[in-house]
C-alpha cells in the first residue's frame, strides 16, 4: 500500500490531480458519488504505475502529459461491471486503477445489454424521416417472410 510519506511531492501532486479528476468524472459522467479519501486512492496505485509516473515526470512535463492523456493512461475505474451502479457510490473496495483502454472495453455496450428508454428514443429520432434503399427494404421483407414462415410451420407442426 502506497503512503503519502513514500512519495516525491511532485508525484503526490500528480496523483492528487488524478484523484480530483476521478471524482469529477464519476460525478459528471456517471452520476456517481466517490466516497474514498485521498489516502485510500493512493492505496489503489501499484508501485509500478507510480514508478512510471515518476520516470515520465523525470523526463519532462510534456512526456508526463502525453502519458496521462493517451489511451493507456491510468484511470480510476470499477473493479468489475457488476459493481458499477449509475447514481450510486464508489468506494475504495469498488475501485481499481486500470488503463483507460481496459476500462472502456470493460464498460462499453455489450451483447445482452438493454438500451434505456431515453437511448431508444434518441436512436428512433435519428432514423426517423430517412428513406431506405431498395436493398434495405428487400432485406427487411425477406427477414419478415422467413419469420412468418417459421411461425406458420411451428403452428402446423404443433397442431398435428
Amino acid at each position: 500500500m502506497t503512503k503519502r510519506t513514500d512519495l516525491n511531492p511532485d508525484v503526490l501532486e500528480v496523483l492528487w490531480d488524478q484523484y480530483c479528476r476521478a471524482i469529477k468524472y464519476q460525478r459528471v459522467n456517471n452520476d456517481i458519488t466517490v466516497q474514498m479519501t485521498f489516502d485510500e486512492f493512493l492505496g489503489l496505485w501499484s508501485r509500478s504505475r507510480i514508478g512510471t509516473i515518476t520516470s515520465k515526470l523525470a523526463i519532462g512535463q510534456k512526456t508526463l502529459a502525453a502519458y496521462l492523456t493517451g489511451p493507456f493512461r491510468p484511470v480510476c475505474s470499477w473493479v468489475c461491471r457488476e459493481a458499477m451502479v449509475r447514481g450510486g457510490t464508489m468506494t475504495a473496495q469498488d475501485a481499481k486503477i486500470r488503463t483507460a483502454d481496459e476500462s472502456r472495453k470493460l464498460f462499453r455496450f455489450q451483447a445482452g445489454d438493454q438500451h434505456s428508454p431515453a437511448s431508444k428514443a434518441r436512436i428512433g429520432a435519428s432514423k426517423a424521416g430517412k428513406k431506405q434503399t431498395p436493398e434495405q427494404i428487400a432485406k427487411r421483407t425477406a427477414a419478415r417472410v422467413a419469420t412468418m414462415a417459421a411461425k406458420r410451420a411451428e403452428r402446423m407442426g404443433g397442431a398435428a
